[in-house]
């Protein structure tokens, strides 16, 4: 969808634009911004603004965890809140640790939750909101009573009646979407996978040796850019027929790289292809719908000096940038003195 404005409109927005120049001699330039080596920070307006009351929805890769946390110490309201899954029952538990999922025993971990395409969060939305129903909940059997949830996250293979159980608890936690007042989005892949068998999007594959042996049942897709436009589309304005007709959006590009490529192409080169594609769907949202904002995560970890920005395993961000990340986010969607959040028509 094009932008266009007049001449007169162009010159007024550039005037009142401080960000506008990557070079010269102001404290806004890109320039300027760069040379301080630090965190780097970008100006951000946004659409909207919240208030401290709005309930949120967090849904996406495993940023959205990063934004969840922030937001939670921040005292904004998640309807999340009280939902996961036991450390147990992730692949990454450790026994003698007593740790799962990222969190210690007797807690709850929402990393079953993460969804990395926008294939994937569409899909587990229309279960609740359009209440679609799968042979076996959409599991798959990769072994004798051995059931993969291919649209949950990091869980084991496990008994079918545990995976239904936890299969129907990832439902609840998803369904209260309804209750929410904004929907933060974050897109992390363009590189997924579908089960043939129910044509169904997946959220993971289940491991290379599963893959070879039902080589025949699971297919590889690199979604293209129109293709998660519509969607992602569709799953907006699902979310605002069922839940809120006044659902305002967040959407962010997770800075985490892709991990690993099925493409014959240079991971660094696939996780560019992958994340401009999302970039730029996301601009295409902002164009068409005004209650849809784009929140630059993105853009102020890949700028920013990689010894700060990156854990040593150079795939997640770390902490202190996160912080940083989120604080820009508070100043701008929480700004001192807020009121009641100011909507979007």
């Amino acid at each position: 969808m094009d932008l266009a404005y007049s001449a007169k409109e162009a010159l007024d927005l550039a005037s009142g634009n401080g960000a506008r120049s990557w070079g010269g001699a102001g404290e806004t330039t890109a320039r300027r911004r760069f040379e301080e080596n630090g965190f780097f920070t970008v100006v951000h307006t946004p659409r909207f603004t919240l208030s401290k009351t709005d309930k949120v929805f967090t849904i996406g890769s495993c940023f959205a965890r990063n934004v969840e946390a922030i937001l939670g110490l921040r005292g904004i309201p998640l309807v999340l809140e009280g939902h996961g899954i036991e450390p147990e029952y992730y692949e990454s538990f450790d026994e003698e640790q007593a740790t799962g999922g990222g969190v210690a025993v007797g807690k709850l971990s929402r990393s079953a939750f993460n969804k990395y395409t926008a294939h994937s969060i569409s899909h587990e939305l229309r279960r609740v909101l359009r209440e679609e129903e799968y042979p076996q909940d959409g599991l798959i059997e990769l072994g004798a009573d051995q059931w993969f949830d291919p649209h949950a996250s990091g869980l084991r293979h496990l008994p079918l009646a545990q995976a239904s159980v936890l299969r129907r608890r990832i439902r609840e936690a998803m369904a209260t979407i309804r209750t929410a007042d904004v929907v933060f989005i974050t897109l992390g892949l363009t590189e997924g996978w579908v089960d043939t068998v129910s044509g169904l999007a997946m959220n993971r594959h289940p491991g290379v040796k599963p893959l070879r042996r039902h080589a025949q049942r699971f297919r590889f897709v690199d979604h293209g850019f129109a293709e998660i436009v519509a969607e992602l589309s569709s799953t907006v304005e699902l979310v605002r027929e069922t839940c809120n007709p006044a659902m305002r959006f967040i959407m962010t590009v997770s800075p985490v790289p892709l991990g690993a490529t099925w493409r014959p192409t240079d991971i660094v080169v696939s996780n560019t292809a992958s994340k401009s594609k999302l970039r730029a769907v996301i601009e295409e949202m902002t164009r068409r719908y005004p209650f849809v904002d784009y929140f630059p995560s993105y853009e102020i970890v890949v700028n920013s000096p990689r010894h700060l920005a990156w854990k040593e395993d150079q795939l997640h961000v770390a902490w202190p940038m996160v912080q940083h990340i989120m604080s820009i986010f508070e100043a701008a969607y929480l700004p001192a003195g807020a009121g009641e959040a100011n909507a979007a028509a």
